[in-house]
């Protein structure tokens, strides 16, 4: 397989519907440690801080543009580089070739396919593996199609580990280091996942189930973490390479198949909520008299917008895809047109209830609600202009994610890499 470039993060022109300042009350602090740092605590975090400058301008920064920006001395950043070139995290390249005065200062940026993690996906309609190194090259990658709709989950993920090994194999055979090292892994799910359980992933037919026996087919893989693919997809727009969080800082990322959900994100990091739940927006109610949802209850997003559910209401047969509906529409089918602009609407509907609640007004569409966007866009702000209280002060926008098929694949890896990053004293020490 040819290894191919990451999702870009780069987004189409904005759909207006620019955030209010906000500011935050003095209070006391709540829980706040009482005791000092420990001096191999202060390393850790030195050493996390050096690593992700290096991250954010690979190539373009040196020990003394770190000293600078972080106020650490040189004589330590040196030390902390000095480590994380042992490591094998971090190269040393040369001078950029426009110095000319004085003694070149050496270049940093990370090491490349020293560090591996492997992200996996399942959907109801494909599995992907894709492995990505340190720099955020994806090595390698494979995916397989089918209906894994109420499919058994051994057998699913005794598939996608075969794909996996497939890509790490691939991954590590064209690398040239003797020295590479795979992180682990980070599953991908459509479903409520909890810190030791996936409670119900309803368009795959799984639910209770432990993720010490979920991940059982997965274990020569070295699993690591297992997240809500909506939450994953917005980490990726948020942090579109390892360890650089330069891309929308708040957001709310939309995205679906036969499900609706959405990953939220504050300050480049997920609001995850108690559980890990969050963002299950595809179960707001945008109408209660509206049609029935798969969860049972009436008049969901889901029920509008779910891939299903937006072509049985366009009168198309089974199997449509949301560009087919929008196609319908364009070519007169009045059922497609009121499908699409009913569609519009309870996304509108269920956006704005989020929005009053998290001020958030930044909407990023991914998946097949990306695909007819466009065509939704239009009603979708109509109910945000109408329902979200801060619209004359705040008014919402809506943009759409290119590529975003890959992004829930991606951020799984991300995901993993970011523990080197946050704890990269684990990997000197090794």
């Amino acid at each position: 397989m040819t290894a191919a470039r990451p999702a870009s993060a780069a987004l189409t022109s904005p759909h207006r519907l620019p955030a209010r300042s906000t500011s935050r009350a003095p209070g006391r602090a709540v829980g706040r440690a009482r005791t000092g740092v420990k001096a191999e605590s202060l390393r850790a975090m030195n050493l996390s801080l050096v690593l992700r400058h290096v991250l954010e301008a690979p190539g373009a920064i040196s020990r003394a543009d770190i000293a600078a920006r972080t106020g650490i001395t040189r004589a330590t950043v040196s030390r902390l580089v000095d480590e994380l070139v042992h490591a094998g995290l971090v190269s040393e390249i040369g001078p950029a070739p426009e110095a000319t005065r004085g003694r070149p200062a050496v270049r940093l940026a990370p090491r490349p396919g020293a560090v591996i993690s492997l992200g996996l996906e399942v959907n109801i309609s494909y599995l992907a593996a894709r492995a990505v190194d340190l720099t955020g090259e994806v090595l390698a990658e494979a995916s397989q199609t089918g209906d894994f709709a109420h499919s058994d989950p051994s057998s699913t993920l005794a598939l996608l580990a075969d794909l996996g090994r497939g890509a790490l194999e691939e991954a590590t055979a064209g690398n040239a280091l003797d020295d590479a090292r795979v992180v682990g892994s980070g599953l991908a799910l459509p479903g409520l996942v909890s810190g030791d359980a996936l409670a119900l992933a309803p368009n795959l037919g799984w639910r209770d189930l432990p993720l010490e026996e979920l991940l059982t087919p997965l274990a020569g893989l070295r699993p690591l973490m297992v997240a809500n693919e909506a939450d994953l997809a917005a980490f990726a727009v948020a942090n579109p390479r390892p360890g650089a969080s330069d891309g929308p800082a708040s957001f709310i990322y939309v995205s679906g198949e036969v499900g609706i959900g959405a990953g939220i994100i504050v300050d480049h990091r997920p609001l995850s909520g108690a559980h890990g739940w969050s963002g299950e927006i595809g179960h707001i109610c945008a109408d209660p008299s509206g049609p029935l949802c798969s969860c049972g209850a009436t008049g969901c997003l889901e029920a509008y917008l779910g891939l299903r559910a937006l072509a049985r209401r366009a009168g198309l047969p089974e199997g449509s895809t949301p560009t087919d509906v929008a196609s319908a529409a364009r070519a007169g089918s009045l059922a497609a047109r009121v499908a699409i602009d009913e569609g519009g609407a309870a996304l509108g509907r269920a956006l704005a209830a989020v929005i009053n609640t998290v001020d958030i007004p930044e909407i990023l569409l991914g998946g097949i609600v990306a695909e007819i966007g466009p065509d939704l866009i239009p009603s979708a702000l109509a109910e945000l202009r109408a329902r979200v209280l801060q619209s004359a002060w705040s008014e919402p926008e809506i943009r759409i994610v290119p590529r975003s098929a890959v992004l829930a694949v991606t951020g799984a890896a991300h995901r993993v890499l970011q523990r080197v990053v946050d704890d990269p004293i684990a990997w000197t020490a090794s």
